[in-house]
């Protein structure tokens, strides 16, 4: 059923004093008294007619199952030419038609043909037996579309549906957020989840892939994955050699080593990277990776990141794949920021390990004249044929989370099954 939209279209005021003789209604004028031609370059942005009938929508509402709250899901695409700022406002009514709440959503742009989702939160509202909206639809919008761009590839796993992300464009996504409803039989939204897919510059870079990996804690029968995203309006073509995950340094700087880690009870799995940054520059690297089977079949992704690391110092980074087991084997892409926000929180560390039967006692000295923020500590527990058997973490600082110049700290770290060796490393930042 169509509902009533307003449609919203900014009118062009001139302003600055000038008189109507003194407007110019052509891109160049010209002054018979000074005999100055001016010429205006600047692009105007061209306004298309539409219509409410240009834009189907489609709506599934969803009551939280632990929780007293509601949500509702609404499927737009735009028929139109127009690429077009969409807000929107949602009353929710019971059998009645008395108002129980109302929420409000919104689509930073939609370009021709593009589809996307609005979503509505009815906090501490249930029971809902209607739900009515109002959209309006503006054309003078800073962004420019992307979703057309991203070429997206769907892996449906029993308790997720993993994607791959593919900006096909020339121009940066950013922000892009994926939101899977996972449908029963009857066409009914059982659970939802969303998360974003982005480097750590909030993008996908032209030519780049990403994998995130949407978990449902209910058994579904079918999912729709939505993708949101913008581009600023000035955004050019992106120069490939300017993007941080490829300033001057490469993967052949970094000695890498990979681990696994199966969690039986928890029926999920780990990937750890230990990075050494052979390299003369200092770098944040964040990692996405994506899991398969034996059958090459695309089973979890997950994310990893070191916020800083010096040269020639050694860190980890820990990729979690939530209900995700029989990992055959994984590919991930690192990206490296040469102009890290953080400094090296490590370089004045000094770390000595006491190994006992059932755990490693860690002890951590500040030899540094700063403090060092948010220090981690990750033990990697091995059997005799070299296999990760237990992982645990935890932060080695005082109530200030951090570790003070001159100041000795010390953590245990316990293993919950016998292990023949155990490695530890350090992440932290200043």
């Amino acid at each position: 059923m169509k509902r009533r939209y307003v449609f919203v279209l900014a009118a062009l005021l001139a302003l600055g004093g000038c008189s109507a003789k003194q407007q110019a209604s052509n891109a160049a004028e010209k002054s018979s008294a000074n005999e100055t031609t001016v010429v205006d370059n600047r692009k105007k942005d061209e306004k298309v007619s539409f219509s409410e009938d240009d834009f189907d929508t489609q709506g599934w509402y969803c009551k939280e199952k632990y929780g007293s709250s509601s949500y509702y899901f609404l499927e737009v695409k735009n028929n139109s030419k127009a690429t077009v700022g969409i807000s929107g406002n949602a009353t929710a009514l019971d059998g009645n038609d008395s108002v129980l709440g109302s929420a409000d959503g919104s689509i930073d742009v939609l370009g021709p043909g593009e589809t996307s989702l609005m979503t509505f939160y009815f906090s501490d509202v249930g029971d809902v037996t209607t739900v009515k909206t109002d959209l309006q639809y503006t054309q003078d919008i800073y962004y420019q579309p992307v979703i057309s761009n991203l070429k997206v590839n769907q892996s449906i796993n029993d308790k997720n549906v993993t994607i791959q992300v593919t900006n096909n464009g020339d121009v940066p996504a950013e922000f892009v957020e994926a939101t899977a409803l996972f449908f029963d039989a009857e066409g009914n939204v059982i659970y939802h989840n969303s998360g974003y897919v982005a480097d750590n510059d909030s993008e996908i870079k032209p030519g780049a892939t990403l994998s995130d990996q949407l978990d449902s804690y209910e058994a579904f029968d079918h999912v729709n994955v939505y993708l949101n995203g913008r581009a600023d309006k000035s955004a050019k073509a992106a120069d490939s050699s300017s993007s941080k995950g490829n300033s001057s340094v490469t993967d052949s700087d970094f000695d890498i080593t990979e681990y696994t880690y199966s969690n039986d009870i928890a029926r999920s799995s780990m990937y750890f990277l230990v990075i050494k940054n052979n390299s003369e520059k200092t770098v944040g690297i964040d990692g996405n990776m994506t899991a398969y089977d034996g059958s090459g079949n695309v089973i979890g992704a997950a994310d990893g990141s070191i916020d800083v690391l010096a040269p020639e110092e050694e860190s980890i980074a820990t990729f979690y794949f939530n209900d995700v087991t029989g990992i055959d084997h994984v590919d991930y892409k690192l990206n490296y920021d040469t102009a890290p926000y953080y400094t090296s929180g490590l370089k004045d560390l000094k770390v000595e390990e006491n190994i006992n039967s059932k755990n490693v006692v860690v002890t951590v000295t500040n030899n540094g004249t700063e403090a060092s923020q948010f220090v981690e500590a990750h033990a990697l527990f091995f059997d005799s044929q070299g296999n990760v058997i237990s992982y645990e973490s935890t932060y080695v600082v005082d109530d200030d989370s951090v570790i003070k110049p001159g100041a000795t700290i010390s953590k245990q770290i316990d293993s919950y099954k016998p292990f023949d060796t155990v490695k530890v490393y350090l992440t932290g930042r200043r």
